[in-house]
Parts: C-alpha cells; sequence; structure tokens
C-alpha cells in the first residue's frame, strides 16, 4: 500500500485541515517538523520516511483563485525524484495546461472547482491527471453529470469525502465501495484514516493508495506502520 502524505498550504504556510471553514484552519503541529514552509515541511517528510508521492493542497488556488506558481515550481525543481499531485483549483483545460508544466507535478482536478467537465474527453488531460470526487455533507460538489459518467473518469480516481478530513471519523467505505462498483480505476482514499487498522480495512477492501495528514503529523501512523502495511 502506498500512502501519499499530503500538505495543505494557505497563505504561503502549511496549515492542518479539517472537515471546518478552511478559512479558520489553524498552522501545521507535527512530530514530523518544526516547519510551516512548505518546501521544509516536505524535507522533513522525507528526511522522516522515502514517499514517493506527495499531495500539494494549494487552499489560496482552491478558494480564491489565488495560485502560487512560484511554489510549485520550486518544488518541483527541489525534489525532482519526487511525483506531486497538485490541487490548484482546475477549471477547465487551460487553467489545467498551465500546471502541467513540471515533469513531476501532476495536476489534481477537484470537482468542487472544475467548471468545463467537457476537458476531461482531452486523452491528454485524462492520462496526466487525477480526478477528486468531492462530497461534503452528503452532497457531491460540483457538476452531477461529471458524477454519473464514469467514461470521463482519468485512470487515478481520489474518492475525497471533505466531512472525514481531520476529524477521526475513519475511512468513508461506502463511498469507495460505490465509486469501486462504478468503475475500474484506480481509486486513492482520501480522509478519515486514524491507524493501522484503518489501513488493513482499506486494503481488504482493494485500496492501495491512501492520502494521510493528520494520522502522520501526531504520530498514530508511524514509521513501523509505514514499513509494514
Amino acid at each position: 500500500m502506498e500512502i501519499i502524505p499530503v500538505i495543505d498550504v494557505m497563505g504561503e504556510k502549511v496549515v492542518h485541515a479539517s472537515g471546518d471553514e478552511r478559512s479558520d484552519y489553524p498552522l501545521l503541529t507535527s512530530v514530523l517538523t518544526q516547519s510551516h514552509q512548505p518546501l521544509e515541511v516536505v524535507k522533513d517528510l522525507l528526511a522522516y520516511y522515502p514517499f514517493l508521492t506527495i499531495y500539494i493542497a494549494d487552499l489560496d488556488a482552491i478558494m480564491l483563485g489565488e495560485r502560487n506558481n512560484d511554489l510549485y515550481n520550486e518544488l518541483s525543481q527541489t525534489f525532482p525524484e519526487i511525483n506531486f499531485y497538485l490541487d490548484a483549483g482546475v477549471t477547465d483545460r487551460s487553467s489545467w495546461q498551465s500546471l502541467a508544466v513540471n515533469s513531476n507535478i501532476y495536476p489534481v482536478i477537484g470537482s468542487e472547482t472544475l467548471v468545463d467537465i467537457s476537458c476531461l474527453h482531452d486523452s491528454e488531460v485524462k492520462k496526466n491527471s487525477i480526478l477528486s470526487l468531492d462530497f461534503k455533507r452528503g452532497e457531491f460538489l460540483g457538476d452531477k453529470n461529471l458524477l454519473t459518467s464514469p467514461n470521463l473518469w482519468p485512470e487515478q480516481l481520489i474518492a475525497m469525502n471533505l466531512d472525514c478530513i481531520g476529524a477521526q471519523l475513519g475511512p468513508d467505505l461506502v463511498l469507495l465501495e460505490a465509486l469501486k462498483n462504478t468503475s475500474n480505476r484506480d481509486i486513492i482514499a482520501a480522509g478519515g484514516v486514524r491507524s493501522k487498522q484503518d489501513l488493513m480495512l482499506l486494503k481488504q477492501k482493494g485500496i492501495e493508495r491512501v492520502l494521510i495528514a493528520s494520522a502522520l503529523h501526531d504520530g498514530r501512523v508511524d514509521k513501523q506502520i509505514l514499513n509494514t502495511i
């Protein structure tokens, strides 16, 4: 199983995401790093464990459309061996294209921000993207036609229940099962992982890749677990 650390960036600082309002997210508190600078947090994560992929959520881009292109370029150039999954508020093909300029950065297309779902007919977009199907309070965030059109989905799909983020509720197994029954995509679980037991349960359900933030930063998923999962 591949564990993918999540780094949430707001105001050029790393914050601790939870299901609350994003504007209220506090600065990150972590047993793995003392920094709030994105590049330093990445460096400390990689010093702790040889992660292959890191997920970056640029909350300013998602909420306000204010992208930090300098940060994206710095991440790509400083850590060329790492694949970065970057959610920076893609709305259409043009905004996707502006992110797809570094070979190790893969744009995440969040249903929450995507306006023009027709861009997913583009083979280049589908091949080089990860689609995040976003849910909050039981509702799908985005164009409902996207949810009912699995033919538009790229090979990699994130099942994102925002209510589970930092909420200690466990993964949304119902959502994961529904998406697995709908398509044969590589589904990445996001939100809610609390322990090794949660990871083992996801593995039993056929999930091989998981996004994690809180459980890494507070030590509940430690190096021993990472080495054995």
